[in-house]
């Protein structure tokens, strides 16, 4: 579907979003037990996405023929690996596509146990964490240019921009509000379209670098945005605390989960041949559909589970 890969240029910094704000979450919980903290974060991520990600490959095995090491990959959740690792090439399940993701979510968790058993033996200051993490994005996007093997480290660094940001209790004021919200915002995109119409196509690694930059200021924009107008103006805040908003919320990770599957591939709403507005409307329908399966099935083992415990 064309219309999705054109918007998807300029609006899926999501990924980003979602990890910054998970980094920004998880700062300032004390985890005293790593083990258990990392299992149940295991459970919670994985159960929904062997659910779904089970009958879809089996679908695609039944139209494509069996594919042992797509099969292991996926199994062991392994597809991230692809985007952390660019000289790793192996193919994906198409109507899985996006679930790369949640190879890099784990991989922070492991990483932010890591993180905050450092932070009991020493302190971390404001300007040591800002280098250490622009040091961690510039250095793979050097190698990028230079045609390189390096590690793609841009997903972890806007899981941990959250994480000090709340760390450090940055606040969201005025002043942060129009300068780390509104006026990033508007210099990423004006950086993000010079770039594409000046390098996209002929410089394509350093362009590149210029999607990454951006797609992290973006989201770390948008963040401080969304929370100083949620607080500072009643209907937003009423708005955020409202049913509908709390069952979006719930509702997001099986969203996430499903809703690809019917933009590409042998699930994609557009095999239909039906226009552009029924494929939105046939799309949208198939998602609010699956994604409640989705979430009934999972709940139903976690209640199965808890019983078991009883």
């Amino acid at each position: 579907m064309a219309w999705f890969f054109v918007l998807s240029q300029f609006l899926n910094f999501g990924v980003y979003l979602f990890l910054y704000i998970s980094g920004f979450l998880y700062a300032n919980k004390n985890i005293a037990e790593p083990r258990k903290w990392f299992l149940t974060r295991l459970k919670k991520i994985l159960v929904p996405y062997y659910i779904f990600a089970i009958p879809i490959a089996l679908l695609y095995f039944l139209s494509t023929g069996f594919d042992l090491i797509k099969s292991i990959i996926y199994l062991f959740c392994l597809q991230g690996v692809n985007f952390i690792c660019p000289f790793i090439h192996f193919a994906e399940i198409g109507p899985l596509g996006n679930l790369w993701f949640i190879t890099i979510i784990l991989l922070c968790y492991l990483l932010t146990i890591i993180l905050k058993n450092f932070e009991k033996k020493h302190n971390v200051s404001v300007v040591g964490a800002t280098v250490v993490l622009l040091f961690i994005w510039l250095v793979p996007k050097i190698l990028m240019c230079f045609s390189l093997p390096y590690i793609d480290t841009q997903y972890f660094v806007a899981y941990f921009i959250g994480y000090y940001i709340s760390k450090f209790n940055v606040k969201n004021n005025k002043w942060t509000f129009w300068l780390l919200g509104l006026f990033m915002f508007a210099v990423a995109i004006v950086i993000r379209l010079t770039a594409k119409m000046y390098l996209d196509g002929i410089y394509e690694s350093e362009y590149l670098v210029f999607v990454s930059l951006t797609q992290i200021a973006v989201a770390v924009s948008a963040y401080f945005i969304c929370t100083y107008l949620v607080n500072n103006f009643a209907i937003l805040e009423s708005m955020a605390k409202s049913n509908i908003w709390s069952l979006f919320d719930v509702m997001s990770y099986p969203i996430y989960i499903t809703h690809y599957a019917f933009l590409t591939g042998m699930t994609s709403v557009s095999n239909f041949g039906f226009s552009t507005l029924i494929s939105i409307v046939l799309f949208i329908l198939f998602t609010v559909i699956s994604s409640s399966i989705l979430y009934l099935i999972n709940n139903k083992i976690i209640d199965y589970k808890m019983n078991m415990k009883q």
